[in-house]
């Protein structure tokens, strides 16, 4: 329901990252073309993440996302007729491109969740909750964005050789395994980057070693076919991508720059996009951080070793690649490249959460930081889920700024006849209810659950607390010539709206020297 409840569609900020892939499935489904010129022409809502050869324009990226998504065009063209409203467009595509496979994810979770934290039910929901709704996969498991996507195959492969190796599936599994695996890479080229470690996961803990590896890349190779031949069709080579034929010059630029548009890492880039305000994967979801423990736990024991080393390198490798990245993100919520290793900070975290169920006492700090996790991409999610990037503070200056002001989305409050602030007190209420009933259940008996979620309420507030001092020591000032620009394309309208709200400023004390209106401009660039 959390992931249903809100619709955060805004016309005006042209979803750059969304709109080709939503082209793309509709050209397979119109004209059963991959070029999408038609389609800028018929929606009249440009993007820069195109690509051009031989007079043609193309999304520029991996088109595995659009596939997925197509079905979805097909029923709403089938219904509404050629060209159905670009708003019906986003919504349906979104569910069935996006929130779908990722509920399947999550199923998918569960049951490798049952494998490391046996007879722990509690437990498995408490670490499902904290990563389906306090990481990025609540912002971008229902946008039309590939890398949470991508993630959930990937991670998938993983989980069906895992339980493979401990006879937990059926003796076809390396393939279906394999097949997802090759879809990760049809929906998001970053993912390859893993698939050798990955491949050699599955020789080391499957048997017998020939009959799986062979499975696992038969299975493999169906999507990445199709991968090639959409390339070959589409830039006349099949190793030829998008990003070779950018029509962006800038993008072409950064794409250009080292290897596969990757760099020397940056110590100043790992800092702001793991610890700052802005974008920090730590910030945001603190509670990852128990993955490290977690780590060093399943290295040190030989029963999880393998799944150890999996893990620590799809996360060692991913805070390379975002730190090494050229490219910029543009409006995002978060380190966004950094969902690839996602599914595999819940394995060690796991681990950890395992061993600290022995007194319950232990669990109140994780408790507490899948708290501040979840109530921080809650908000961000049922709000505005495009971080503008000239904000040093958004879950402040724009999730909490427009959200108490009473800018809220399209949601099913809404429809209900429900506005502003009211709309969204049952997301809240099912949010408590979803975090904390495991929580208090989770301890042997009510006492003790009591006094659990009050710890973890008490860590919460503490960090919640810092976050609001925090505020003093922005990186750049508020841009409030920039907020009405964003108080103007808010969707739905209502009368409970507060302007006023919007622009006064946010903090724990007067802020005033130093936050002077900055220059302004009539508009943003578009989030990419």
């Amino acid at each position: 329901m959390l992931l249903l409840y809100s619709f955060p569609y805004f016309e005006r900020i042209h979803s750059a990252n969304e709109l080709p892939r939503i082209y793309l499935a509709a050209a397979l489904v119109e004209r059963q073309a991959f070029d999408i010129g038609p389609e800028l022409a018929v929606y009249k809502q440009s993007t820069p993440d195109t690509s051009s050869y031989k007079g043609k324009i193309y999304s520029n990226k991996a088109p595995g996302m659009s596939f997925l998504a197509a079905p979805a065009y097909a029923l709403l063209s089938a219904l509404e007729g050629p060209n159905p409203p670009i708003a019906k467009v986003f919504f349906w595509l979104r569910v069935g491109g996006a929130t779908v496979p990722t509920l399947l994810f999550l199923c998918m979770l569960s049951w490798l969740l049952r494998e490391i934290l046996p007879r722990k039910r509690q437990l498995q929901r408490l670490l499902l909750v904290g990563y389906a709704c306090g990481t990025m996969t609540f912002v971008y498991g229902t946008l039309l964005f590939s890398h949470h996507l991508s993630a959930a195959f990937v991670a998938s492969s993983f989980i069906l050789i895992f339980l493979y190796s401990r006879t937990r599936t059926g003796r076809n599994a390396p393939l279906w395994a394999g097949l997802l695996a090759g879809a990760g890479v049809l929906v998001d080229y970053q993912v390859a980057f893993l698939g050798p470690a990955l491949f050699v996961y599955v020789l080391y803990a499957a048997r017998p070693r020939l009959r799986v590896a062979t499975l696992f890349c038969c299975g493999a190779a169906l999507p990445l076919g199709l991968l090639l031949y959409y390339h070959w069709r589409c830039f006349g080579h099949p190793l030829s991508t998008g990003y070779e034929h950018l029509t962006n010059p800038i993008f072409a630029q950064w794409t250009s720059r080292g290897f596969l548009g990757l760099d020397i890492p940056e110590l100043g880039r790992f800092h702001k996009l793991h610890f700052s305000a802005d974008d920090g994967l730590f910030y945001y979801s603190p509670f990852l951080l128990l993955a490290f423990p977690g780590l060093a736990l399943m290295i040190w024991r030989r029963s999880l070793r393998a799944e150890g080393l999996l893990a620590g390198f799809a996360i060692a490798f991913n805070i390379y690649f975002i730190s090494a990245l050229v490219l910029v993100s543009g409006w995002d919520v978060g380190p966004r490249y950094m969902i690839a290793a996602l599914p595999f900070y819940v394995v060690p975290i796991a681990a950890v959460l395992r061993d600290l169920a022995t007194r319950w006492y232990l669990l109140v700090v994780p408790s507490g930081l899948i708290a501040v996790s979840c109530g921080s991409y809650l908000l961000v999610g049922a709000v505005f889920p495009h971080f503008p990037d000239n904000f040093s503070n958004p879950l402040f200056d724009v999730s909490w700024r427009f959200g108490a002001a009473g800018y809220l989305p399209y949601n099913l409050g809404w429809l209900l006849g429900w506005e502003g602030v009211t709309s969204i007190l049952p997301f809240a209420l099912v949010a408590v209810l979803v975090l904390f009933v495991p929580l208090w259940r989770s301890a042997r008996d009510a006492w003790r659950g009591l006094a659990l979620t009050v710890g973890a309420l008490v860590v919460a507030s503490l960090v919640v607390t810092s976050y609001w001092f925090g505020l003093n020591h922005r990186e750049q000032v508020v841009p409030h010539s920039f907020l009405p620009w964003m108080e103007r394309i808010w969707e739905p309208r209502h009368l409970g709206m507060d302007k006023k709200e919007v622009l006064r400023d946010i903090g724990p004390v007067t802020l005033q020297a130093g936050f002077k209106p900055a220059p302004g401009r009539a508009g943003p660039p578009p989030p990419r």
